[in-house]
């Protein structure tokens, strides 16, 4: 009895590994070659496992290329929690630019697959992921709204906020090559860190927020 009890977190564990390796050698994959041009067996072959064990867990290619266009999202959409409301605009707007700017510096080839796939008319997310992202952004606009009718934030759009908040921290890792090509090397930290304040600050601007360098 004790064997199964001590086995079962270690399979769990186990099958959490290989499913980690398995999506970032997709991710890999993806961005190189895109979906047509990727295989499931290249895949297999940089985690270094049968083909049979990736379609296992994720039992086809369109599969796996959802698994990780839904993990890009589900790490983009945390910064802006679902109980916003009890803090204030400043806190979780920051928070939020600050968690996107993050990803953008840590996973930056997700987010050109998914940058890809949006440019290609998102012929392969419609069905599985586009309610998920409607219902999202319209839940977050609606929180923004609430702060407009509370004279939190000056009047706006909504979905312009929402839409100027991704195009701009999206393009630090869709254009990343293109800040290379202009700085001659990539940011560094610290003109990372300078980089996301002061996109903090702009949208604090826009929204008539106090910004750090007026307090």
């Amino acid at each position: 009895m004790k064997k199964t009890q001590s086995r079962k977190p270690q399979t769990g564990a186990i099958r959490q590994r290989n499913e980690a390796l398995i999506l970032q050698a997709a991710a890999d994959e993806f961005v190189k070659h895109g979906y047509k041009g990727t295989s499931v067996q290249a895949i297999a072959d940089r985690v270094h496992l049968p083909k049979a064990n990736v379609l296992y867990y994720f039992r086809s290619k369109k599969g796996l290329y959802l698994a990780v266009l839904e993990d890009i999202l589900n790490l983009w959409n945390q910064g802006f929690s679902d109980d916003a409301l009890e803090h204030s605009p400043e806190e979780v707007i920051e928070r939020y630019i600050r968690g996107k700017m993050r990803y953008s510096r840590t996973n930056p080839k997700e987010s050109k697959i998914f940058a890809l796939e949006l440019i290609n008319g998102a012929q392969h997310i419609q069905d599985a992921t586009q309610l998920p992202m409607v219902k999202w952004t319209e839940g977050k606009a609606n929180i923004i709204q609430t702060w407009i009718k509370r004279g939190l934030i000056r009047p706006i759009e909504p979905l312009y906020l929402l839409f100027m908040i991704w195009g701009t921290t999206q393009f630090y890792a869709d254009c990343d090559t293109e800040i290379e090509l202009i700085k001659k090397r990539p940011l560094n930290d610290e003109e990372f860190e300078a980089a996301t304040q002061f996109v903090v600050d702009m949208v604090f601007l826009g929204l008539g927020l106090n910004t750090l360098s007026s307090d």
